[in-house]
């Protein structure tokens, strides 16, 4: 058996259809394409003052861009100022009061969390190269040789923004039970201190929020505009997990429709242009995953350093006493599902490094008989890279010393 036209001329990528989306009419994209799938991830985002980019539901990612006059920028930047005066005045209050461990873990994560969104808005301001980057990469993965070989299997849009809902929810939920928490606790508060010339309401955001209304009144406005940036900054935390999960699912999604694509010719006598183009995808995937490295690697490394340490930190705390049973019941919620969002972000992002190696056993197995050029040259490379790596580790057998 042989392959005799598997190139297929490419299209455009882009089907048509209508998406209504804030009253505007926009063009469906062609389902596959990241852009597409990644779009109410993003909207999603931009309801917490993230990534203020426009037109993120067209069907041209060109279109898609960071646009400075615009409502998604300005209120970016309303909150970026607002949050800058509202952790100054956090991180004041704690040090006047003496850092301790719980008072350190919390200035750690308004610092974090702060900076979190201001690299959200410097990623706006590249998104159309990033979506420029993904665009070169999935020319040939949105053809019909490799959607052939998706049906009946979770396409990629399914995958990223069911991860990304499912975990935003479960921080709504962490966050309905650390708002009740802390109201049962100012409960309790209140009758130990005997408390008469305060309601429990001015009681709980004078308790819970002091650097604010120690220096401006207690009033609906400055309680609202509270309540608002600690909302957005306890979603930022997840949502910086969101994120990486779903840029980490877009490139291992490419390489796994290459391994699917060998494992459909497995045994078939192909042409060496077939391997060609194989192999050209394989080269774009890798390409897409060098610039993402490049794009998010900070931002990858500072979600995985603070989960790690607020775990670390968390688990201290869980020897601590608790009044109220809500408390507990917060406490270890919130810990397991920070918990299960490192592992989950962990274990997608390492996935990208199991997908780029799963089709090289293929090509291994391919008989050769049937190599071409192209063929032959990339098992030797690969085996010379491998000779490589067996250079650098050192024979220790006959080192005598001890350090």
């Amino acid at each position: 058996m042989s392959i005799e036209n598997h190139h297929i001329r490419k299209g455009n990528g882009y089907g048509r259809g209508n998406w209504k989306s804030f009253g505007r009419q926009y063009v469906r994209p062609c389902v596959g394409s990241f852009h597409h799938a990644v779009a109410p991830v993003l909207l999603l985002g931009q309801c917490i003052t993230l990534l203020p980019v426009v037109n993120i539901f067209s069907a041209n990612y060109r279109t898609a861009r960071f646009k400075l006059r615009s409502f998604r920028c300005i209120y970016s930047l309303v909150y970026l100022a607002l949050t800058g005066i509202y952790c100054t005045f956090f991180i004041r209050w704690y040090i006047r009061k003496g850092l301790n461990l719980s008072y350190f873990a919390n200035c750690i994560y308004m610092v974090v969390v702060y900076l979190s969104a201001w690299l959200f808005f410097f990623i706006a301001l590249r998104w159309q190269s990033i979506l420029g980057a993904f665009s070169r990469c999935e020319r040939s993965f949105l053809s019909d040789h490799y959607r052939r070989q998706s049906k009946g299997r979770f396409a990629l849009g399914w995958k990223i923004r069911f991860t990304g809902f499912a975990i935003f929810a479960l921080a709504l939920v962490e966050d309905w039970l650390n708002y009740y928490s802390a109201y049962q606790s100012n409960i309790v508060q209140i009758a130990t201190c005997n408390r008469t010339n305060v309601t429990i309401w001015q009681n709980f955001y004078l308790r819970e929020h002091p650097h604010v209304f120690h220096w401006l009144p207690f009033n609906g406005f400055t309680i609202a505009v509270t309540e608002w940036i600690n909302r957005c900054m306890r979603y930022t935390w997840t949502y910086l997990d969101i994120f990486i999960i779903s840029f980490c699912y877009g490139a291992q999604f490419r390489y796994e429709q290459i391994f699917r694509r060998l494992v459909a010719v497995q045994g078939i006598a192909c042409p060496t242009n077939f391997w060609h183009d194989v192999r050209m995808d394989y080269v774009a995937v890798s390409e897409l995953v060098q610039v993402l490295d490049a794009q998010f690697g900070h931002l990858i490394l500072l979600a995985c350093a603070n989960d790690m340490y607020f775990i670390a930190t968390q688990l201290f705390n869980g020897f601590q006493r608790r009044r109220v049973i809500a408390n507990y019941v917060y406490f270890w919620y919130s810990l397991l599902l920070l918990m299960f969002r490192t592992i989950v972000m962990l274990y997608v992002g390492s996935g990208v490094y199991a997908a780029s190696t799963s089709p090289l056993q293929l090509l291994r197995n391919v008989h050769s008989k049937h190599w071409g050029i192209d063929m032959a040259g990339t098992l030797v490379t690969y085996e010379l890279v491998l000779l490589d790596q067996v250079k650098k580790i050192p024979d220790t057998s006959t080192d005598c010393s001890y350090f």
